[in-house]
């Protein structure tokens, strides 16, 4: 009798199927089981190695003992049954098949609760329409299912401090998984906004459109570091995956790529090694240095819409440098940085001197963050502020629509501007977008509500605003921007109510809160004293009072402070934001600014820009 015959005689292979096919159906159940428990993640390498090894055992048993009605026996102590042998047999079977059944029903059960996989989505999958800027609660299952947002991981360790290393860690995450192109990924300033709350992942999935969410929590002591990750389908806070990672701090960094790894391998996006080089460029790779960023950021943050904006400002470039120090090719901490030298061009208060410094470190920084930056969209949209604030604007529109061209989330800083030189509705696409990104962050409604008066549907963007307050509450910028969109709508008397809750802005509205509603009404002797007792109270502001002049009607004294403004370092892109803002043509005529002049001709901007706005006082 051959091998073949004899190991068919004994069972063997009935027995070894038997043990694979009860293999399989364990590893499944431990699958699911081992996401529930805080488990090292070498658990379920473990148990598949000692499976394997046990099928050893489970073959040579086979071969020597034989199933019987009486029990087991050894082979050679065995007078064998003919019928009896078919018996065993048949048991084998129905064990085998039983079990087969069982695997399958259960794989079955699970793939309900799994994802379905989707179309391969663009970065960001689907742009809100005009009239449903942002997701509403209740609206769980718009988001599509390759959708995620970072959370900020919670720091658990004694020091304060580690909540620094605790947020670069989930921004590292967050920049890591924005590399790919089929995965939608919520924005920082929105994902770090639950920051602390213990609100209902149904609530935060659907005020941010995405399906899953990335938790997790950081507990560092000296050079040891335990990492906790879990990724949990809100609609039903299903585990897709979860792992704990007791690590020296050496090792954070492979920790941070196999959390995006596995997150990528559960939303069922295939990694290739270029998606997987791609995600790591994406860090710092440097534990000092993303501290160092994340107290500059947090600064930024508190900066904006704040009453001692330009000291925070400073404050955080303190941070942003030492992360420098630490990684000379940090990309994002250069680009941070010059947030702040484009705020100390703008101020009125700066002088010449100072003034020059700041563009002359406002042009490196961005060159800078343009030649060290991994992302090319951002990429595309520093190279816009790289040539407004140069002297030669001949690039100006090739580098708009390049980065009007980008896809998935945006990062826009000045390209504000390409609304009013002709960009208004692709500028519209972009900054819905970036609400799809960063559904928290207001400006971006702000935005497209302009974009849309830019175009004169002034009833959609001031619907637009109703519903920003509805959210976010009421602020200057939007009362300043309503006031705008009433006066082109010919109701400055609505506008001048408004007045109160705009001028608490004194760095950019607040001159123009009742000034301007007041020359849209033709009183030039009230705007001429509101604008007299604003300069009392807080000083002059060049760009305001070029607008107001203009919106007055008197051609001479906005010349005049436009020529002023043109002869500074930096006066050209001012000199364009202001004619943006005044919306009312050619606030000053180009024959006052010579620098100005030459801008416009070099880009091939048509001059003047569209009246958007008819003051009855101005005839030119």
């Amino acid at each position: 009798m051959s091998l073949f015959e004899e190991l068919k005689r004994r069972n063997v292979f009935r027995v070894v199927a038997a043990y694979v096919v009860m293999s399989w159906l364990l590893l499944q159940v431990a699958d699911v089981a081992l996401d529930a428990f805080d488990v090292p993640d070498w658990t379920s390498r473990f148990l598949i190695l000692a499976l394997a090894i046990g099928l050893v055992p489970v073959a040579v048993f086979a071969w020597i003992f034989e199933m019987t009605p009486e029990g087991i026996k050894k082979e050679s102590e065995l007078d064998r049954d003919h019928s009896a042998t078919h018996s065993t047999g048949r048991k084998l079977n129905y064990l085998t098949i039983a079990m087969v059944v069982s695997g399958v029903i259960f794989v079955l059960y699970q793939s309900r609760n799994e994802p379905v996989p989707a179309t391969p989505e663009p970065a960001v999958a689907q742009v809100v329409s005009a009239e449903k800027t942002a997701p509403e609660a209740g609206t769980e299952g718009a988001a599509v299912a390759r959708s995620i947002a970072v959370l900020p991981f919670v720091n658990m360790s004694a020091d304060p401090e580690n909540e620094y290393f605790a947020d670069g860690l989930s921004e590292e995450l967050l920049n890591q998984l924005a590399q790919l192109p089929d995965l939608q990924v919520a924005g920082r300033t929105s994902s770090f906004s639950f920051k602390g709350k213990n609100e209902d992942l149904r609530k935060i999935g659907a005020t941010l459109g995405v399906a899953n969410v990335l938790e997790g929590s950081v507990r560092r002591q000296g050079e040891q570091v335990r990492v906790t990750a879990q990724l949990i389908r809100v609609e039903d806070g299903f585990h897709l995956w979860s792992n704990t990672y007791d690590r020296k701090m050496d090792d954070v960094f492979a920790i941070q790529d196999d959390i995006s790894s596995n997150v990528a391998n559960a939303l069922k996006i295939v990694l290739d090694e270029s998606a997987r080089q791609r995600m790591q460029n994406a860090g710092v790779r440097n534990v000092d240095a993303f501290v160092e960023y994340q107290k500059g950021a947090e600064l930024f943050s508190h900066a904006h819409g704040g009453e001692d904006m330009m000291a925070l400002l400073r404050e955080g470039v303190v941070h942003f440098d030492r992360a420098i120090e630490l990684v000379p090719e940090f990309g994002a901490a250069y680009w941070s940085k010059s947030d702040y030298y484009a705020h100390v061009i703008l101020d009125s208060e700066t002088t010449a001197g100072p003034r020059a410094a700041a563009l002359a470190d406002l042009q490196y920084v961005l060159d800078q963050a343009y030649r060290f930056s991994a992302d090319s969209p951002r990429r595309a949209f520093i190279d816009v502020d790289r040539v407004l604030f140069s002297d030669d604007w001949t690039p100006l529109h090739d580098r708009i629509r390049k980065a009007l061209a980008t896809e998935g989330c945006p990062t826009p800083t000045w390209i504000e501007l390409a609304t009013g030189i002709g960009y208004a509705e692709d500028s519209k696409k972009m900054w819905e977008r970036h609400q799809q990104c960063e559904p928290l962050d207001q400006i971006g409604t702000l935005k497209v509500a302009q974009t849309y008066a830019m175009q004169g549907d002034f009833k959609t963007a001031l619907a637009l605003l109703d519903e920003s307050e509805v959210q976010f509450g009421s602020s200057a910028w939007t009362a300043a921007s309503k006031q705008w969109f009433l006066i082109a709508m010919g109701r400055p008397e609505e506008a001048l109510e408004l007045a109160p809750l705009a001028e608490i802005d004194t760095s950019f509205f607040g001159m123009s809160a009742r000034t301007l509603p007041l020359a849209a009404m033709g009183d030039a002797e009230g705007a001429m004293a509101a604008l007299a007792n604003w300069k009392d109270l807080h000083g002059p502001n060049l760009r305001s009072e070029i607008e107001i002049h203009a919106a007055l009607g008197q051609r001479q004294q906005a010349n005049q402070l436009a020529a002023e403004m043109d002869a500074l370092p930096g006066g050209s892109m001012q000199l364009l934001l202001t004619t943006m803002y005044c919306g009312c043509g050619a606030p000053f005529d180009l024959e006052a600014t010579p620098n100005f002049r030459e801008r416009i001709k070099e880009s091939g901007t048509e001059w003047p820009l569209e009246t958007i706005i008819h003051y009855p006082l101005k005839d030119w």
